[in-house]
């Protein structure tokens, strides 16, 4: 598909904003640790109310500990892209697993990525809510829109460098905040965690063409916001 603004471009435009450190961190693969969910939401019996909305099999602890160990590295990686904060990745992933544990004996067996990634999406929207509201309560700043980035501070980096790589996830932060959601979720998908658009058009049960539609219009929408930016003086 022919593009106004093609993928190398994009790529220029990062490394010129001095991001492109960034994207390889963030393409480097997380720590194997899988982290644990509290006993009860692995062993427990489901309670009455979730026994009302679930199919009439339970799934069972080993099933549900197989999906878990297998996909949590790849929950985390649709939250940060939805835009989570680093802080609560694991609280969210957390969540989201709180729920397949409870649906999993009514999942129908197709398509099981797509399955979580709507159940990441409607969990990291909530969230996104609730953390507006709380912190429009407690007057308390957002943090360039809660964009969704690992910690980029690493052992071993010197000063200058630990300084521009904040600096360069703040830029980044920024740009993402600004975009619309479904743009975003594709642009770093893409872009920055290696997914390719058959991968991305099963998780969001679209067909290829409307990934590569919307990754269009991210990318132009992601050079809009940096010349704005730069106008406004609030990228170096």
């Amino acid at each position: 598909m022919d593009v106004a603004l093609p993928g190398e471009e994009v790529e220029l435009q990062l490394e010129q904003l001095k991001i492109g450190g960034i994207c390889d961190h963030l393409s480097k693969p997380m720590s194997s640790t899988v982290h644990k969910l509290p006993a009860a939401s692995l062993d427990s019996p489901a309670s009455s109310d979730d026994a009302r909305e679930a199919a009439p099999r339970e799934a069972s602890p080993q099933e549900f500990r197989e999906v878990y160990e297998a996909r949590f590295h790849d929950v985390l990686r649709w939250i940060r892209a939805m835009g989570g904060r680093d802080e609560d990745l694991d609280d969210l992933a957390q969540e989201v697993f709180i729920i397949v544990r409870r649906k999993l004996g009514g999942f129908d067996g197709q398509n099981l990525n797509g399955w979580l990634y709507r159940i990441t999406q409607r969990t990291v929207r909530d969230y996104r809510r609730a953390a507006w509201f709380r912190n429009l309560l407690a007057r308390r700043r957002v943090h360039d829109h809660e964009g969704a980035l690992l910690k980029l501070v690493e052992p071993g980096r010197g000063p200058a460098e630990q300084q521009e790589l904040r600096e360069a996830q703040r830029s980044l932060c920024l740009i993402l905040g600004r975009m619309r959601e479904k743009h975003r979720a594709a642009f770093v998908l893409f872009e920055i965690e290696g997914y390719t658009g058959e991968e991305i058009a099963e998780l969001e049960s679209t067909p290829v063409a409307t990934v590569f539609t919307r990754l269009y219009h991210a990318r132009r929408e992601f050079a809009a916001i940096v010349k704005q930016l730069h106008k406004e003086r609030r990228l170096g």
